[in-house]
């Protein structure tokens, strides 16, 4: 992008040195969930593979606007003062838990959405997750 020489293998998959790779919300592609089946929809076996990104606007300090790749959800960063505690501002990259994919059908653009690192993400208020188990307190069929 910059014109910069890359010098590490991250970049050199991102084709971006680290400084534009933050600047555009880009990350090293992380190994494909979806398995290798037809479109549930119409069959077809060719799929665009793409990591969605948020955009926003910049803080005070960074003014602009900022991209980052799109996670399930976020850990807030906690400051603690004087016994005092209050939320800093989130740097998506860090804070991210569970990112996000998303697989589109060349034919139909039916789109399924898979997640990394499930089994990191946290369920609490504050995250705006919680756990759905279907399977607690079922009763076979008979």
């Amino acid at each position: 992008m910059c014109g910069r020489m890359l010098s590490t293998p991250p970049e050199h998959q991102m084709l971006a040195c680290q400084r534009c790779a933050s600047v555009v919300g880009v990350v090293p592609m992380p190994p494909a969930r979806r398995p290798p089946t037809p479109c549930t929809k119409c069959n077809h076996r060719k799929f665009v593979r793409c990591i969605p990104r948020e955009h926003s606007g910049g803080r005070p300090e960074s003014p602009g606007q900022i991209s980052a790749p799109m996670y399930a959800t976020m850990k807030p960063r906690m400051r603690h003062a004087n016994g005092a505690q209050w939320a800093m501002p989130l740097e998506i990259e860090a804070a991210g838990i569970g990112l996000i994919e998303m697989y589109i059908c060349q034919r139909c653009g039916f789109i399924e959405w898979y997640c990394h690192d499930v089994e990191r993400i946290p369920t609490h208020p504050a995250m705006m997750t919680e756990l759905v188990d279907y399977d607690a307190g079922a009763t076979p069929y008979r």
